[in-house]
């Protein structure tokens, strides 16, 4: 007589060969590789008849899913998590599929510890899948909880983590989300007590009376304009035009600029730190130990100035908070504000490093007062469009009249004291 276990695993056996796309459906339910030849969509195929086209292989979507959409270069699901949570004649084809993807051999500790990454070595994880997931708890125990990494994905998340508003408040959005992730320990700047408060956040006409860290409204105030960026109506009573420094070169915010636009919201009681990753003074080791302390400090969180392409995204220079770090895969958790282009993805370490230890070419200086200096119509009658540069040359140049001074990037920390 077959026993209930023996009638449950044939069950998942005959499921399994009857599947109409086999091994797709078991270990990739939400990401495909969408290849020419639909009996070919799996990645065990690919990885076994087709390692002398990996570089040179035409995709195309078929299913025009979010998830499809997205450039899942070196992601697959298949991995030992996964391999251990299922019936024992199952995990070893689990372990061999793990081993036999990129993704997965990262995961079985695999991983380059190189610094220098490129998008083909980059080994990235989106939170579409639900294995994604499970990298937000300690699978070590014998009840799942959440790992102590994994504090700062939640409240961010549930304090308010808004998509940037254009493409080019990356560094303006990730400031708004780390400080609407402590907003609950209250003490807020009022206008009638200006003593012991923690946080100055503005209160948003829409949401009066509660404060809440808008994209715009962190921009406004005498500091900001100060220290950080001019923003506001220039010469209001002249009917002067609304004016935006970052859409001024060098455009954007640089790092010191985001942890300056911090201090002018929070208080003496914290700390903000700016740590540039030049890889000859700064270790993988040295970045890894600064933010998962940082992690673990419910007091204390962390945004990065990475290079999008070091780890194998789109795009170049952008800022987002980081939401977790997972011990087992050496891998942290960038919580991308471009909500729109990318979902959180999990990234290692070592890749992280290189995206951190890139160069950005107006790193440092006179801001925001330097940007005065840009115009476009000089007393002489000439025209160098240093205001709104229209070619590379002008906005080399527009560089030079700021003074800028190229640095690497990194992390900035806020912290209590």
């Amino acid at each position: 007589a077959i026993s209930t276990f023996g009638y449950i695993a044939l069950g998942l056996i005959v499921g399994y060969c009857s599947s109409e796309s086999g091994r797709r459906s078991l270990w990739n339910p939400t990401v495909r590789f969408n290849l020419t030849e639909p009996e070919e969509e799996s990645p065990w195929f690919f990885f076994h008849h087709h390692k002398d086209h990996e570089e040179g292989l035409s995709l195309h979507n078929v299913d025009k899913s979010f998830a499809h959409a997205l450039p899942f270069e070196d992601v697959f699901p298949g991995m030992k998590v996964w391999a251990d949570t299922l019936p024992t004649f199952l995990s070893e084809e689990a372990k061999l599929l793990s081993e036999s993807s990129p993704f997965g051999s990262f995961l079985l500790g695999g991983a380059t510890t190189s610094s220098s990454s490129s998008s083909s070595s980059s080994h990235l994880l989106y939170l579409v899948h639900p294995t994604a997931v499970t990298l937000l708890y300690d699978t070590s125990k014998s009840s799942s909880s959440m790992s102590e990494y994994s504090l700062d994905y939640f409240l961010i998340n549930s304090g308010g983590f808004d998509a940037q508003i254009n493409q080019a408040y990356c560094g303006v959005a990730s400031v708004s989300a780390l400080l609407n992730s402590l907003k609950y320990m209250k003490r807020f700047r009022d206008d009638d007590d200006n003593s012991g408060w923690t946080f100055d956040l503005p209160v948003d006409q829409k949401y009066d009376p509660y404060p809440y860290a808008t994209q715009q409204d962190i921009l406004l105030g005498d500091c900001v304009r100060n220290n950080v960026i001019q923003e506001g109506d220039d010469d209001a009573s002249d009917g002067g035009v609304r004016v935006d420094g970052i859409f001024k070169p060098p455009y954007g915010l640089n790092m010191a600029q985001a942890a300056d636009l911090l201090r002018c919201h929070t208080s003496d009681e914290w700390e903000v730190t700016v740590h540039e990753v030049d890889p000859s003074k700064t270790t993988l080791s040295k970045m890894r130990l600064d933010i998962t302390a940082a992690l673990i400090d419910p007091n204390a969180r962390v945004m990065i100035n990475y290079k999008r392409s070091e780890i194998g995204q789109v795009g170049g220079g952008h800022f987002s908070p980081l939401g977790s770090y997972h011990l087992p895969t050496d891998s942290f958790l960038i919580m991308d504000v471009a909500k729109y282009k990318y979902p959180p993805v999990w990234v290692g370490a070592a890749t992280l490093f290189s995206s951190l230890s890139t160069v950005e070419s107006c790193a440092h200086y006179d801001y925001p007062k330097a940007q005065e200096r840009l115009v476009d119509n000089t007393s002489d009658g000439s025209t160098k469009h240093l205001f709104n540069p229209l070619t590379k040359d002008e906005y080399i140049e527009s560089l030079n009249v700021l003074g800028c001074e190229a640095g690497y990037r990194g992390y900035v920390i806020l912290k209590k004291k």
